[in-house]
């Protein structure tokens, strides 16, 4: 008989809890939400997205001209009632997230640890509507999670992407030229 305590023990993997928020953008569509993402740029653009809560942003590696993935930006920013902290995200092929999406645009990242390591994952999943855009947005955290960070995560959350059609539509014409919400759906 096999002597089963020389197994070397597996490490149990983390446990995740996700939190999932639904948005309706009207006038936003897919298209102007996925620019935004590399067109951020600087800390006055990124206090536009949130006013209150964001504080300054940063490249820490830049989107290259044929995408978003692999860039990853440091945000300083307040969640709720906790001091300001910075976030490291990456952003990620949706294919490689945890998180299982059904609409047909995505965005993807994941924050990251000390050592790259990632520490909880966020996709925000577009579909096109006649009025705008459907935005789910899901975030896979520790399952040991407050519920009062949950609860900040989400009324921080409603307020960003409740933000966006009130600046961005114009400032994607702007930068742009293109108005994509006139595209045939």
């Amino acid at each position: 008989m096999p002597d089963k305590s020389k197994k070397a023990a597996k490490k149990p993997e983390p446990e995740y809890i996700d939190l999932v928020i639904n948005h309706e953008l009207r006038g936003v569509t897919p298209e102007m939400i996925l620019w935004w993402g590399g067109h951020i740029d600087n800390s006055e653009r990124y206090r536009l997205w949130h006013p209150e809560d964001h504080i300054s942003f940063e490249w820490e590696v830049p989107p290259s001209k044929s995408g978003h993935f692999g860039a990853i930006h440091v945000a300083e920013e307040k969640i709720g009632r906790s001091p300001p902290i910075k976030i490291r995200i990456r952003y990620v092929d949706p294919a490689t997230s945890p998180i299982k999406t059904t609409y047909p645009y995505v965005a993807a990242g994941c924050s990251l640890g000390p050592n790259d390591e990632p520490r909880g994952w966020s996709c925000h999943e577009l579909k096109p509507e006649p009025w705008g855009t459907r935005m789910r947005s899901t975030f896979r955290l520790p399952a040991n999670i407050p519920k009062e960070a949950l609860e900040a995560l989400r009324r921080h959350n409603i307020r960003e992407m409740g933000r966006l059609p009130e600046f961005l539509p114009e400032l994607y014409r702007k930068e742009t030229g293109s108005d994509s919400s006139k595209k045939e759906r």
